[in-house]
C-alpha cells in the first residue's frame, strides 16, 4: 500500500517514508518494549502497526540495545533497484527508504547499535554515518504526531484515542497507513462518497491492505464482509491489531498475492498499489467485481495516469471520478459493460 508516515497531506515538501526502522529500549511504564521494524512497532513481542510500500522483505528481531548511529545514503531510484537485494540482506530488510516529493533522489537509512555495523554499510554501499542524539525517539515522535483526518461526516482518522463515535485510531507511529498520505486520503474520501447510498451488507476487497485502514473504514461505512489481502504476514498482524484496537469485526485478513486470482465477487474493490502492479491485476479485478460494482485505484503518479487510463479502457473499465493531489492520482472506475 502506498502510504508514508511523514507525508503531510497539505505540505508538498514533506518527506514520504516507505520503510523505516526505529529500535528502542524498555519503557519504564509497564516495562513495555517497543521497536519499529520497517514501520512495525512491537509491544511485548506483539506487532502494533505496519504497512510498507512495494515488496515486503524483512525479518523481526529485537536488538538488545537501542541504536546509537544512523547510516544514510542519497541515491537515485535506479540505484535502489540495482542494489536493493544486497542491501536487504545486509540490513535484514529493516532499512528505511525516504522519498521527498521535490527531489529526484531517495534517502536510504539504517539504524545501527554500534559504529562497526554502520561502517560496514558505508564500506559496502557508500553513504555517511551520524551519531544519534540521546533523545532521538522523543524528537521523532514529537515531530510526527499527526492531526486528525476527517473523512466526510462518518469517519475521523486519528492517531490517538478519541471520544468521537466515528474515530478510527491508527497510531502515529505507523510508518504508512495512517491516512495522511494523499493516496490513502483520496481513497478514503472516495470510499466514503460511494458508500453513502449503499444499503449495509455490501462486499469489499482491499488489495494490498497494509495497516488495514481502507478495510477498516469500509466496515465502518457499512460493509457486511471485507476481504483484506497482503503478501506480508507481518502487515496482516498489524492490520489485525488495528482492527482489535478499534473493536472492528467482519474483516477477513488473509496472506495472499494480489497478482493471483481471488475467490468471490465484490461490490467494491480498493487497491492502493503501484501503477505497474495495478495494471497487471486489472483483468483479475474485473472478474472479481460484481455488476454495478466500483473500484478505487490509487498509488498512481500523475505521470502514470494516462497509461493506466488506457489499460483501464482496454480491460473494460470506465472512469467515473478522478482525484488529484500533488503528484498523486486516485481513480474511481466501473465496468463499462
Amino acid at each position: 500500500m502506498v502510504e508514508h508516515l511523514l507525508a503531510k497531506e497539505d505540505v508538498a515538501s514533506s518527506s514520504l517514508v516507505t520503510r523505516s526502522i526505529f529500535a528502542s529500549r524498555n519503557v519504564a511504564a509497564g516495562a513495555v518494549e517497543k521497536k519499529q521494524h520497517a514501520g512495525v512497532f512491537l509491544r511485548a513481542g506483539k506487532v502494533l502497526v505496519d504497512e510498507i510500500q512495494g515488496a515486503h522483505r524483512y525479518r523481526l528481531g529485537v536488538p538488545p540495545h537501542a541504536p546509537k548511529f544512523i547510516w544514510q545514503k542519497a541515491a537515485a531510484p535506479a540505484w535502489l533497484v540495482a542494489h536493493g537485494g544486497s542491501l536487504t540482506v545486509a540490513t535484514k530488510g529493516t532499512h528505511a527508504v525516504v522519498e521527498n516529493p521535490n527531489q529526484a533522489r531517495l534517502r536510504i537509512e539504517f539504524f545501527c547499535e554500534d559504529r562497526a555495523k554502520a561502517e560496514a554499510l558505508r564500506q559496502a554501499f557508500g553513504g555517511s554515518i551520524c551519531r544519534l542524539p540521546s533523545d532521538w525517539e522523543t524528537q521523532w515522535f514529537s515531530a510526527h504526531r499527526t492531526k486528525p483526518l476527517r473523512i466526510g461526516q462518518r469517519l475521523l482518522v486519528t492517531c490517538e484515542a478519541s471520544d468521537s463515535a466515528n474515530a478510527l485510531v491508527i497510531p502515529a507511529s505507523v510508518a504508512f497507513g495512517t491516512g495522511e498520505h494523499a493516496t490513502t486520503a483520496m481513497s478514503l474520501r472516495l470510499l466514503e462518497r460511494i458508500t453513502r447510498r449503499r444499503a449495509p451488507g455490501w462486499r469489499m476487497l482491499d488489495a494490498g491492505t497494509g495497516s488495514g485502514i481502507l478495510a477498516l473504514a469500509g466496515q465502518r461505512f457499512g460493509a457486511g464482509k471485507v476481504l483484506a489481502i497482503d503478501n506480508d504476514p507481518l502487515a496482516l498482524k498489524t492490520a489485525k491489531w488495528n482492527a482489535r484496537e478499534n473493536k472492528i469485526r467482519g474483516v477477513d485478513f488473509r496472506v495472499a498475492d494480489v497478482t493471483q486470482a481471488v475467490a468471490g465477487r465484490f461490490d467494491i474493490i480498493t487497491a492502493n498499489l503501484f501503477s505497474e502492479l495495478l495494471i497487471s491485476v486489472l483483468p483479475r479485478f474485473r472478474r472479481a467485481l460484481r455488476k454495478d460494482g466500483q473500484m478505487i485505484l490509487s498509488g498512481v503518479l500523475r505521470t502514470q495516469e494516462d497509461g493506466l487510463r488506457r489499460v483501464l479502457g482496454s480491460t473494460g473499465f470506465s472512469i467515473q471520478i478522478a482525484r488529484r493531489r500533488g503528484k498523486w492520482v486516485a481513480l474511481l472506475a466501473v465496468s463499462s459493460s
